[in-house]
């Protein structure tokens, strides 16, 4: 092949043109431009920037900005844009952890964005929440009222105290399911409708509500030990755990698929960037898992 026919085969390809291209656009921005603009030293506060600013400042102040509150925005933009252009050309958003971490942020919010997940059909909500549905399981609910006893106030008798108010409350007739003048002032409430165990957990701690799921209902039952002291507990109403419909959890479901689905989509848009990297550590070549 002579060297006309290899020039001309080369000439072809798609990466020479793609160089001459890059080489020729550069050439004519030198010479339609002057020192200053291929510096891209030009700073320019456009309508839509305005817009922006009125826009910001009354979803704050609930009123329009005065013409000196807004050559006050203006000012400070065009003093952000300058300051920020000479971090750049100082290199200064080199090697920061904080500017890495804010821009890899960025990424991964518009990978969100391109991720295209939207709501699922009433098909794909049900099979997701039938293959999830401990996750949604309520814990049991209770319904007590107690007498509380301070062992600080009453030290080692507020046991005894107690057993004897047990013993005068089971023998009572008719039954009595409230007693507020009984026990020590308590900072909480006496009596509880239709709680969670995870609601009374932390009011009383993890021990009180496990206690009390075992205790008959219809009784007064005692002493029982929480960290504030003993109580005496009456429980009226129990109601084991459950799973229930999904139309009682739905917002909740179609949340979790969502989350579930972009986390999916993420990853696989970040396994596609991650592939474009020759990456090694410690000198080992490290493969895309």
């Amino acid at each position: 092949m002579t060297v006309l026919a290899r020039i001309k085969t080369a000439f072809r390809e798609p990466l020479v043109h793609f160089l001459a291209i890059g080489i020729l656009l550069f050439v004519v921005f030198g010479l339609v431009n002057d020192d200053q603009s291929a510096r891209g030293d030009r700073i320019e506060i456009t309508r839509a920037d305005l817009d922006q600013f009125v826009a910001i400042f009354s979803k704050q102040w609930q009123r329009q900005p005065s013409p000196q509150e807004l050559q006050g925005l203006i000012d400070a933009r065009i003093r952000e844009e300058v300051l920020y252009r000479e971090a750049l050309a100082m290199g200064l958003d080199k090697d920061d952890t904080i500017v890495r971490r804010r821009l890899a942020q960025k990424v991964e919010f518009l990978m969100g964005d391109a991720s295209g997940v939207t709501e699922p059909d009433d098909a794909t909500l049900g099979q997701y929440y039938e293959q999830n549905a401990e996750r949604y399981r309520e814990p049991p609910r209770l319904s007590f009222s107690h007498v509380y006893f301070s062992t600080d106030r009453r030290g080692e008798q507020a046991k005894a105290d107690a057993e004897a108010l047990l013993e005068r409350l089971r023998a009572a007739s008719p039954r009595v399911t409230q007693v507020p003048d009984e026990g020590d002032s308590f900072m909480l409430p006496f009596v509880y409708i239709d709680k969670r165990t995870d609601e009374i957990a932390r009011d009383f701690g993890n021990a009180f509500p496990a206690q009390l799921a075992e205790l008959e209902p219809k009784r007064w039952h005692g002493p029982i030990a929480s960290p504030f002291g003993i109580h005496l507990v009456y429980v009226g109403s129990r109601e084991e755990a459950s799973v229930p419909p999904l139309e009682a959890v739905r917002s909740r479901v179609v949340n979790d698929w969502l989350v579930e689905q972009r986390r999916v989509a993420d990853e696989r848009i970040y396994e596609r960037l991650r592939s474009r990297y020759d990456i090694s550590v410690f000198g080992q070549q490290v493969e895309a898992q």
